[in-house]
């Protein structure tokens, strides 16, 4: 039985810097591209290309291993989620802005419908005061 399974480990070549097989990694890389380019065009921050293509840019150890292609994706990924770090608190910042605006001018809105409102029981209840 042992021997089974160190025949099968040894046919089997994985490279240690990818954990996924070529075709699971580019699935992977693929379904990630569709999810964040979605993300991107709906809700408009460019932090998901960041991520998106931090994410893609690791299909390149399927190929090159060498310590420079190694150390120049290390850059790469520190750069691009540096990036996408960068923009996600900057669009976080805009949309609680954005939100603590609308909660403002509804609650202008509101007061606007209570004084008209007030107003107008005044004239009704002033007509009858002859």
């Amino acid at each position: 039985m042992f021997q089974i399974l160190a025949d099968t480990e040894e046919t089997i070549v994985q490279n240690v810097y990818t954990p996924f097989s070529l075709k699971v990694h580019l699935i992977f890389c693929i379904l990630a591209t569709i999810l964040y380019a979605v993300q991107y065009r709906r809700k408009g921050s460019v932090h998901y290309l960041f991520l998106m293509a931090a994410i893609d840019a690791t299909f390149i150890t399927q190929f090159w291993t060498s310590v420079i292609a190694r150390t120049l994706l290390g850059i790469t990924e520190i750069v691009l989620i540096g990036l996408t770090i960068f923009y996600h608190v900057k669009f976080y910042k805009q949309q609680k802005a954005e939100l603590e605006r609308k909660i403002e001018e509804r609650k202008a809105a509101l007061a606007a419908e209570e004084a008209a409102a007030e107003a107008d029981s005044d004239i009704v209840g002033s007509a009858f005061d002859d």
